[in-house]
């Protein structure tokens, strides 16, 4: 999921400054993305993705095989999400499937006739859709919910996210296999993008969000741009067209590639010689 050019790393090793900040931002993104998809809040994961790029430019002196780099930086990311980072503010919420699907029964209204066609309801509605499946995953422990992110939603093998993860194959697939059975049972059962027979809709919570502060009209918290011919109806429908196990993994890819600006921050913060630390 991480990819590093080795000439890159290997001249970023050498005390090449413009080498070291190609390899940032190679994996500002890829890193951000998983970070967002595990404390799902923008300003946690963005304080979440500073801490491992650091970590990443300062143990670069101590990367033993520069041809598998990527996979070195997700092990040091995989390891600080879900071993080292604090709690963050939507896991501070302790939610539950149980408790989420009580909540999303509540406050639904339908919108006006035409709605769909304002450029700020269709953002509206994306954003309920993006916030609502990212906190969805915070009903997962850390452990259950960083093996249902690489496995179902960024797609690696078992044998890579077990590498990843450092723990055997066999351990993995059973913390997958329990994540998924988790995350599938309660979209079938309360996300109206996946199953006909669920109430609640993302645009029928709209109005609710608004209310609570959830959401803001005319402003996105995830940086979306609110192109409605590609939007949450669009997604509804391929979704629904999939067969029952493969439906929550393709609502859960349909969420953008999120995009910061983390790595110039960090840039900015490196010291000339700083990938050849390895404390």
């Amino acid at each position: 999921m991480i990819r590093l050019d080795p000439m890159q790393v290997e001249a970023a090793r050498s005390g090449d400054r413009a080498a070291l900040e190609t390899v940032v931002r190679a994996a500002e993104r890829p890193v951000y993305n998983l970070a967002l998809r595990m404390l799902a809040h923008p300003a946690d994961a963005e304080d979440a993705t500073q801490e491992i790029l650091i970590k990443i430019v300062t143990h670069l002196g101590a990367l033993r095989d520069i041809e598998a780099a990527g996979g070195w930086a997700m092990r040091i990311a995989c390891r600080h999400l879900v071993e080292m980072r604090r709690t963050g503010r939507i896991e501070a919420m302790r939610l539950s499937f149980k408790g989420f699907a009580a909540d999303l029964e509540q406050g639904l209204s339908d919108i006006a006739d035409g709605a769909l066609e304002d450029a700020e309801t269709v953002l509206a509605v994306e954003e309920v859709k993006v916030g609502c499946t990212l906190a969805m995953i915070i009903c997962l422990n850390r452990d259950l919910r960083i093996a249902y992110l690489l496995g179902d939603v960024f797609e690696l093998t078992d044998t890579e996210a077990a590498s990843v993860l450092e723990i055997s194959p066999a351990a993995y697939r059973q913390r997958l296999r329990r994540a998924r059975a988790a995350v599938t049972a309660f979209v079938l059962a309360s996300c109206g993008n996946v199953s006909t027979e669920a109430a609640c809709r993302c645009e029928k919570r709209v109005a609710a969000a608004e209310a609570s502060g959830r959401i803001i009209r005319g402003e996105s918290l995830f940086g979306l741009g609110g192109d409605g011919r590609r939007g949450v109806l669009a997604v509804r429908d391929q979704v629904r067209r999939l067969e029952e196990g493969r439906r929550a993994a393709a609502l859960f890819r349909s969420n953008p590639d999120f995009s910061s600006n983390i790595a110039e921050l960090v840039i900015e913060t490196l010291e000339p010689d700083a990938s050849r630390s390895v404390s």
